[in-house]
């Protein structure tokens, strides 16, 4: 599958694979090279993703007339965010 095809729950799913199976100390060089340099791919593409997310979240709280304060407060007193 492409990459950048990829849900964030997808990429963070393979990349947790990806790390176990480099933690293996039986892994050849090779295939170790080759699952970092996807490891690091999976990284940025979930690290676009993250930015994206919170770019609509900035969005979200200058277009609205909650901060973060209030909504921390919110969170406090119902224990979820709710609009």
């Amino acid at each position: 599958m492409d990459i950048n095809k990829m849900s964030y729950e997808e990429a963070i799913s393979k990349l947790e694979t990806l790390i176990e199976e480099l933690e293996n100390e039986e892994c050849p060089l090779e295939d170790s090279i080759s699952k970092f340099r996807k490891g690091i791919h999976l990284y940025n593409h979930c690290n676009s993703i993250l930015k994206k997310a919170e770019g609509e979240v900035k969005i979200i709280l200058e277009d609205g007339t909650s901060s973060l304060s209030e909504l921390d407060a919110l969170r406090e007193t119902e224990n979820e965010y709710y609009w």
